[in-house]
């Protein structure tokens, strides 16, 4: 808790290497805000979901409640377009590969929580769905092509075929199996 607390704050330990939690003025908040940001997390904890995404819901929901509820932090946000350049062109490069969100960092030179408020600032996303958004694009050209949908939650990056039925169906609207049979079917009528 506390390198979370130091990723989000931007404060490192006290002279003489001591280090601190946050204080919060109160110990139970009733905040429809922070619950939103706690259903994901809790959602993606019990699924199981990737790391990536469960890192980013949690340090968003800490920065929320410490910005809110504890004790002042710069909450400034730097102007990183360099950075988070470099951050896309790595998931872009990458998005079929498991993807932790320390890697970005090392890639954009930016801290988690510098990365996370500058590239939400920058792009209108958050880097996770940024990158699901890379590998929903790259899996409608595979399922346009024909490719299974087993096959493509492989190659692009998801987890199983579950996890990725659930974020087409969530970008497009349609199973990803629905998708290819209507693809199919125009390209059908197309020829005809």
């Amino acid at each position: 808790m506390l390198d979370l607390a130091e990723e989000v704050t931007g404060k490192k330990a006290l002279p003489g290497g001591k280090r601190e939690l946050p204080g919060f003025r109160e110990n139970v908040i009733y905040d429809e805000e922070a619950a939103c940001h706690l259903r994901p997390l809790h959602e993606m904890v019990m699924k199981g979901t990737g790391e990536f995404g469960k890192e980013e819901t949690l340090l968003f929901l800490l920065s929320y409640l410490i910005q809110n509820y504890g004790q002042p932090f710069e909450s400034c946000i730097p102007e990183c377009r360099q950075e988070i350049e470099k951050a896309c062109e790595y998931m872009d490069a990458h998005f079929m590969e498991r993807i932790y969100l320390d890697q970005i960092c090392r890639c954009a030179r930016l801290s988690k929580s510098t990365l996370l408020r500058a590239f939400t600032k920058e792009k209108g996303v958050t880097p996770y769905r940024y990158l699901e958004t890379i590998r929903i694009n790259e899996a409608k050209k595979m399922l346009s092509e024909g490719i299974p949908p087993v096959e493509v939650a492989i190659r692009t990056g998801f987890s199983d075929q579950s996890h990725f039925t659930n974020y087409f169906n969530q970008f497009i609207g349609l199973a990803p199996g629905l998708f290819l049979s209507e693809y199919s079917g125009k390209e059908s009528q197309k020829n005809e």
